[in-house]
């Protein structure tokens, strides 16, 4: 934590005590909150919450917005609370996400998302495809749009990854974690699929 963003100690002032103290603590691991919230906001959620609420900082606070889709989580099980992908002490691969693995993080634990998954790691320019909306930006307030990365999926390219059609954080109000909306009511529209794919004559 030390040195990294989420180091707001003052000089002299160990980082440790924001999250950890070592008397007068609220549960294990000598949290200096309680983590054990209800709902969507038991276990880890909790503590960061105390911050990203926008009370103390507005960044990433569309991670806890409860009108939005979010990864699954099992609120204070370890290994399946946030700490599914992130590790509050690591610093090395951004956003204290614990592997390297850029845009295809989810890999990790999604091998076959499904008999239908979708490929990644493909060029979408080589193919001719380029997206209607290809920005995703939870920052500015856009939560719509299909992104390209470089090869690493670390920044903007030509290569389709997980996290082109999904967000683990902001996604499209009444779908799985999709930065587009799948289908339109009682249509066979699929908004998602053809931000990418559009019919012959831009249909």
């Amino acid at each position: 934590v030390a040195g990294t963003k989420h180091d707001v100690a003052s000089p002299g002032i160990s980082p440790c005590t924001y999250c950890h103290l070592p008397r007068d603590t609220q549960g294990e691991l000598l949290w200096a909150r309680s983590p054990n919230g209800v709902g969507r906001f038991a276990g880890q959620k909790t503590l960061c919450f105390s911050c990203h609420d926008g009370t103390v900082t507005a960044v990433g606070t569309y991670a806890f917005d409860p009108g939005r889709p979010q990864h699954l989580t099992k609120p204070g099980v370890k290994g399946q609370d946030c700490d599914r992908c992130h590790d509050p002490h690591e610093a090395g691969y951004g956003k204290f996400v614990k592997l390297p693995l850029g845009a295809n993080l989810c890999q990790n634990c999604h091998e076959r998302a499904g008999p239908t998954n979708h490929p990644v790691d493909v060029n979408a320019l080589v193919a001719g495809i380029v997206p209607i909306d290809s920005t995703w930006d939870p920052y500015r307030g856009d939560f719509n749009g299909t992104r390209l990365w470089n090869i690493e999926g670390t920044g903007p390219g030509a290569y389709v990854k997980c996290l082109t059609c999904h967000s683990p954080h902001g996604g499209q109000p009444g779908t799985e974690i999709n930065t587009v909306a799948f289908t339109k009511s009682r249509t066979s529209f699929l908004p998602l699929c053809q931000n990418c794919h559009r019919k012959q004559g831009g249909g």
